[in-house]
């Protein structure tokens, strides 16, 4: 009975070759993880600069503002006498916007009030509840209101609305009231405000950041 063939056995240059072969891809697919691991390594440092380089886009308002308040001089009290009618003072601040700091811009609209023979100041901003007009001052049935020339919202002095006519009043709510800085009203006569935007269209307020 013959034995079945046995295949030669491999030569020892032929394994070297075969081991040759293989050590081009080896060396490709190391330098391929290195390249990888350097990339990732170099990008947490380079997306940090970025945040860093963005961060002031995310920050706007006024340079005074921060976490006790956004407290700007509005007027002084003899500007406002007690004789129950508003008037009308801009809100001026330095501006902050990006990288840039523009000084003593208009950022708002108050209305600023005293009951007759009173000495507290009431403080209204001029934005309407509804959706962000600035409210007038007008005279209706010889009663001074606040009437937004948008939708006709209106209001009496203390801010109030007001329902007329049987039609349902477009404002979600009264005019905003801001609080006043009593201590410096009465020690120097200046009308301080803790200046605030709130969101339009809503029942309850909501302060705008």
């Amino acid at each position: 009975m013959s034995k079945p063939d046995t295949p030669p056995a491999a030569s020892p240059a032929a394994s070297e070759s075969a081991s040759d072969a293989g050590k081009p891809r080896r060396s490709f697919l190391y330098r391929a993880m290195t390249i990888v691991v350097s990339a990732a390594v170099g990008l947490g440092p380079l997306l940090t600069g970025l945040a860093v380089f963005f961060d002031p886009l995310r920050k706007r308002g006024s340079a005074s503002a921060d976490d006790e308040g956004n407290w700007l001089r509005i007027a002084n009290i003899d500007a406002v006498p007690d004789d129950g009618v508003p008037r009308q003072f801009p809100v001026i601040a330095d501006q902050i916007d990006a990288w840039n700091r523009t000084p003593n811009q208009p950022i708002g609209l108050l209305y600023l009030r005293r009951a007759e023979g009173e000495a507290n100041v009431e403080v209204f901003t001029a934005v309407c509840p509804h959706a962000g007009c600035n409210v007038g001052l007008v005279e209706k049935n010889e009663q001074l209101q606040y009437l937004c020339p948008c939708h006709n919202s209106a209001f009496d002095l203390t801010g109030e609305k007001i329902e007329s006519g049987g039609t349902v009043h477009p404002s979600p709510r009264d005019m905003d009231k801001l609080e006043v800085d009593q201590e410096k009203l009465a020690e120097t006569g200046e009308v301080w405000v803790d200046f605030k935007n709130f969101y339009p269209g809503k029942h309850e307020r909501v302060e705008k950041k």
